[in-house]
């Protein structure tokens, strides 16, 4: 079994700023990048962290994505705004965005933007977190090119669309759900095909409508939804406000991030806040009751095979916190591929700790 190598969380950090600097992204923006995809390992996501840097490089590399862009504001209206994001990277665009959300809520309640002409955006939990830590609630949409098939259907016609939500919890460990809406995000898929692995028989179906376990065949084929049909209309839901709302891509009309080098992305995203202080005189009360709610639940007695309750958004907490403290576990794939970047684009390989 190989190895992994344990690497400080900040040295990982500067590492992925560098790389992205050499491709001529700002410094400030190479930083936020370079965070969410760090964050998404510490998590536990590691189909959204570094490993995904090669893709990244590379489509910034062939000119599909904005190293430089002007973003704006091109609409306002009340606590709602459109952001053009101006083909830039989609960490940037939907961090920007939330950000914007955030100053709505602070004097108008809750705030809304969102985002056209954006890129892949990593990890949703990234996004909300930014609200949890400004003491608000926040949502991060996205839509993303078709891998997913309808309920039905045989062949992917919408994205994995991921959902994410952030509640602060008192002095719980807050509430972070993010999901794709598909029974596994393709990641997965691709991550079980590199290594050889076998996938459940419910995540996809192969190029003839068949449930599979061959994650090759599946990447033929087509994700089947979370839930049935209870996924496919979550993820047709979210392309309405990110696809449809916004003005970008949807469903079919949007490229592969992955094998296509001629046509920018055009991903569109939605990035919300609530003011809790909108809703609730004293945020205290909410803590109190958020904290009775976490505290209730997790008091449910276990079910056979299973050691008890958790909260979503505990296991990464738990891990995230694990991995600073000892640092970043990385497999030597991961290494290898990130080691050829640093050679290639001049940079010092990362130190160990």
């Amino acid at each position: 079994m190989s190895q992994v190598t344990r690497y400080p969380v900040e040295a990982l950090e500067e590492f992925a700023t560098r790389l992205l600097t050499r491709l001529d992204l700002p410094e400030e923006d190479a930083g936020i990048t370079a965070r969410a995809l760090v964050q998404s390992d510490l998590e536990g996501v590691e189909t959204h962290g570094l490993g995904r840097l090669p893709n990244y490089v590379a489509r910034l590399r062939h000119g599909l994505v904005n190293p430089r862009p002007q973003m704006r504001l091109v609409r306002q209206a009340g606590a709602t705004a459109l952001l053009d994001a101006d083909n830039g990277m989609g960490q940037v665009a939907a961090y920007r965005a939330m950000q914007e959300a955030i100053r709505l809520a602070e004097t108008l309640g809750t705030g809304w933007v969102a985002v056209v002409h954006s890129n892949h955006f990593g990890a949703a939990s990234f996004y909300v977190q930014q609200a949890v830590a400004a003491g608000m609630i926040g949502f991060a949409l996205s839509n993303t090119p078709p891998g997913m098939a309808p309920h039905g259907g045989r062949q992917a016609a919408l994205g994995t669309n991921p959902i994410g939500i952030g509640v602060p919890m008192g002095q719980r460990q807050p509430l972070i759900v993010d999901l794709a809406t598909s029974a596994a995000a393709r990641g997965h898929v691709i991550k079980a095909a590199r290594e050889g692995k076998a996938i459940p028989p419910d995540w996809a179906m192969d190029a003839e409508g068949a449930p599979t376990t061959d994650p090759h065949a599946a990447l033929k084929g087509a994700l089947l939804p979370l839930g049935g049909g209870k996924g496919y209309a979550l993820a047709l839901a979210v392309e309405a406000l990110c696809g449809v709302l916004t003005g970008a891509h949807m469903a079919t009309q949007m490229p592969s991030f992955f094998d296509n080098w001629d046509t920018p992305s055009n991903v569109g995203h939605m990035l919300g806040a609530f003011n809790i202080r909108a809703f609730m005189d004293e945020p205290a009360e909410f803590a109190q009751r958020a904290e009775w709610l976490a505290d209730e639940v997790r008091a449910t007695p276990a079910a056979q095979g299973h050691a008890g309750v958790r909260l979503p958004g505990e296991r990464r907490a738990h891990l995230a916190a694990e991995r600073r403290a000892h640092g970043l576990p990385l497999s030597p794939a991961t290494v290898q591929h990130l080691n050829a970047l640093a050679s290639e684009l001049g940079v010092p390989v990362v130190g160990r700790r």
